[in-house]
């Protein structure tokens, strides 16, 4: 009978892991797993809050645009700008948790660029309201002026056309000659100016500006309060500011069937 060199197959030999025998290595690993980053795991598949911050930013940026109907809206683009600004440090300060850098900015551009516009628009129209007022006090100064060197002529040409039409020149300069010749009952006039304060301008759709004010009528040789008058001007286009009207010199007629005033 024949033996067999055959052997029986051995089991594999396995390795042993050392942290599963080594307790010490073991709770070295898991203090390891301890001091990992708290943002592990956040990769571009991961949810990210939208900073509410800068949305409200965006919005306030938008509501910005009522500030062109009244300056008392600026309060909208101001805190859209500082909205913007919070927004952006909160989404830098989030480690990435929080998105939304992108709508900040546009908070910002949106609320700083609206406001630029509207301080520039309303700088711009404070210097045409100072010429405004400059041009309308040299006006007044002219017209005085041609009273008392008795131009009345000239006076009637700083009248606009609808006055012209309304009051002829001869009529006008009768009534301007009447006034300087009434001493000493009523001393003549020998100055007029305006006094200083705001006119309040109109502008209709044409662009026809109208300007009320209140000029004062300076008598010659009299130490007496002197009077103020109401005076109404107006400027077509790009034309120079005229006189309109002043009622108290050069009362318009009266309309049939209106009740008398005073």
């Amino acid at each position: 009978m024949t033996q067999s060199n055959s052997t029986a197959p051995q089991p594999p030999v396995t390795e042993t892991d050392p942290i599963e025998t080594d307790p010490q290595k073991a709770s070295e690993s898991l203090l390891h797993l301890h001091k990992m980053s708290t943002t592990a795991g956040l990769g571009s598949q991961d949810y990210a809050e939208v900073n509410v911050t800068a949305v409200v930013a965006v919005l306030f940026g938008l509501a910005s645009l009522l500030a062109i109907a009244s300056p008392i809206l600026l309060v909208f683009p101001i805190v859209g700008v500082g909205l913007s600004l919070i927004a952006l440090r909160q989404v830098r300060r989030s480690n990435g948790t929080q998105t939304g850098a992108g709508l900040a900015i546009l908070g910002l551009i949106l609320s700083g660029a609206i406001t630029a516009v509207i301080f520039s628009y309303q700088g711009v129209q404070a210097l045409h309201r100072r010429a405004d007022e400059q041009a309308i006090a040299a006006l007044c100064t002219q017209y005085g002026q041609y009273i008392d060197q008795r131009k009345f002529a000239e006076a009637y040409d700083l009248f606009d056309a609808d006055f012209q039409n309304r009051l002829g020149k001869q009529t006008f300069i009768n009534q301007l000659s009447a006034m300087q010749n009434h001493a000493p009952l009523v001393p003549p006039v020998d100055a007029v100016y305006w006094n200083g304060i705001t006119p309040a301008f109109q502008q209709d759709d044409e662009g026809v500006q109208r300007a009320g004010a209140v000029i004062i009528v300076h008598y010659k040789a009299y130490d007496g309060e002197q009077p103020r008058l109401e005076a109404h001007f107006k400027k077509v286009g790009d034309g120079p500011w005229l006189i309109d009207n002043i009622p108290e010199q050069f009362p318009e007629p009266r309309k049939a069937g209106a009740p008398p005033q005073g």
